[in-house]
């Protein structure tokens, strides 16, 4: 019999079930939508079951081995000297550091005073130049990324627009990636795994110590009200994480080279819109 841990009980395993086969659905959605196949969906799984018992559940003092691992996941010894032996797949490898990079040149076009007009608002820059240039506003924020890479990317999704006369200006105050599905899906594992991330420190902790993790929703919509909801939504969303992104930029030691502290976290808030139609009669 599997031993559960001392903070859970048989009573949580029904409705961890049920939510988990909630998961399942929207997963296989995505999956069978890209043809993927649940074999290779099964690897992945085993593959992410040992890399969390190697990460997370390890004894004080011990090395972790195949026999705990083993034990931990449930998997054959043989299973998991296969699987831990092989490179398995990692959120921080590639595809996040482009997406990264374009984002915050975006922000700090948005929220840095040295690129804002006196309205405080993002301001039409020139390609090339010394001081107030979109160039130097790349080198400030992208690293070691080439300018026109950045500029090119941040073109092709449609946050910045070329004028006639070659100047620069912001078209979207968000970088979302729309012509590559890759940085997409970068972008759904990442969220994806921060979401239920948070959800499982909330299962695990007293309300006092919880991240937030809200919503807003109902289910008997007319499908009319859902563009003006959606575009609610969008412009309310938008103002309120311009504002957190103001107070993170200022404590995150890349965008801030001034903020001091220990450690090192990431952290973020994420909203997003959604509906689906209900089955069942309609009400009128």
């Amino acid at each position: 019999m599997t031993q559960l841990p001392p903070n859970k009980s048989s009573d949580t395993i029904g409705p961890l079930q049920t939510a988990l086969f909630k998961i399942f659905k929207a997963l296989a959605r995505l999956v069978l939508g890209f043809g993927l196949s649940y074999e290779r969906f099964d690897e992945l799984a085993r593959q992410a079951f040992v890399a969390v018992a190697e990460e997370d559940f390890v004894l004080p003092g011990r090395k972790q081995t195949n026999a705990r691992v083993a034990v931990v996941t449930g998997l054959s010894r043989k299973e998991v000297t296969r699987l831990r032996g092989l490179k398995t797949h990692s959120e921080e490898l590639t595809g996040p550091v482009q997406y990264n990079r374009a984002a915050r040149v975006l922000n700090g076009w948005l929220r840095d005073t040295a690129y804002q007009n006196s309205d405080k608002q993002p301001a039409i820059l020139p390609l090339e130049g010394e001081a107030g240039s979109f160039s130097r506003l790349a080198k400030d924020y992208s690293g070691d990324i080439p300018v026109r890479a950045v500029l090119d990317e941040l073109l092709h999704t449609g946050a910045v627009e070329r004028l006639k006369n070659g100047n620069l200006q912001v078209a979207q105050q968000a970088y979302i990636p729309e012509g590559n599905i890759g940085d997409k899906l970068v972008i759904f594992g990442t969220d994806v795994a921060a979401l239920v991330d948070t959800i499982n420190h909330n299962l695990n902790n007293p309300p006092e110590k919880s991240y937030l993790h809200t919503k807003v929703a109902y289910n008997n919509l007319p499908a009319e009200a859902l563009p003006v909801l959606r575009k609610i939504s969008a412009e309310e969303g938008l103002a309120t994480l311009k504002q957190l992104n103001r107070w993170f930029a200022a404590q995150d030691r890349d965008a801030n080279p001034e903020a001091i502290g220990t450690d090192r976290y990431y952290a973020g808030v994420s909203i997003y819109f959604y509906n689906r139609k209900v089955k069942g009669p309609e009400n009128n």
